[in-house]
């Protein structure tokens, strides 16, 4: 079952997931990698890694297929296109990769499976505002991990301290707007979860 979910959430915002249900050598023959991303895959010995990568790529070329592009990262590690107007994140989970894609603006996205050792580390990203309604619940925690990893990806240029500078509002109806902030300047960004089995995804734009 190769595409898992494609969809359009806001004018010129995309997203699309990956389950990975195939064998190495069978995304590899879809993907069909050269050059700078043959390196990459050449380089990285644990397998399941490789199915990771190779399936969020396969999303993201779910996204715009037909066009040739490239990818590269900068100095800080963000992937872009080498296409002028278009912004992109990746993300990956066991079993599933993911893209997002946007012609309006930086974007970020990221997938994360529900689990309970989420406990074990909420005291590390929770904001002050955010521990009311969180409170202990793995669902509500998972889903502001969720968005302020996307939202990371979006700034996508210095180190961010998850519980101080990120910021996320109770979701309605599966949106909410979130915060960065950095050197006392707040910017806000809207946020899209959904959740398919066990797996939530979040995007930030």
């Amino acid at each position: 079952m190769p595409l898992f979910h494609k969809e359009e959430i806001a004018n010129g915002v995309s997203m699309a997931i990956w389950k990975t249900e195939e064998t190495l050598d069978e995304l590899i023959s879809l993907f069909a990698p050269s050059g700078e991303d043959q390196a990459i895959l050449d380089g990285n010995k644990i397998e399941s890694k490789k199915l990771e990568w190779l399936s969020a790529r396969l999303a993201l070329k779910a996204l715009i297929p037909g066009l040739k592009y490239e990818v590269y990262k900068d100095q800080f590690g963000k992937p872009h296109l080498n296409l002028e107007g278009l912004h992109i994140s990746i993300s990956h989970a066991k079993g599933f990769g993911a893209a997002a894609l946007s012609s309006v603006g930086p974007i970020g996205i990221d997938i994360e499976h529900e689990r309970p050792q989420i406990h074990r580390i909420a005291h590390k990203f929770l904001h002050e505002s955010e521990k009311p309604w969180a409170g202990e619940d793995i669902t509500k925690l998972t889903q502001i991990w969720c968005a302020k990893e996307a939202l990371y990806k979006l700034h996508g240029r210095t180190q961010l301290i998850f519980a101080e500078q990120l910021k996320v509002n109770l979701p309605t109806n599966g949106t909410a707007l979130g915060a960065i902030i950095e050197n006392g300047i707040t910017s806000s960004h809207a946020l899209q979860w959904q959740k398919m089995e066990d797996l939530w995804c979040c995007v930030g734009y």
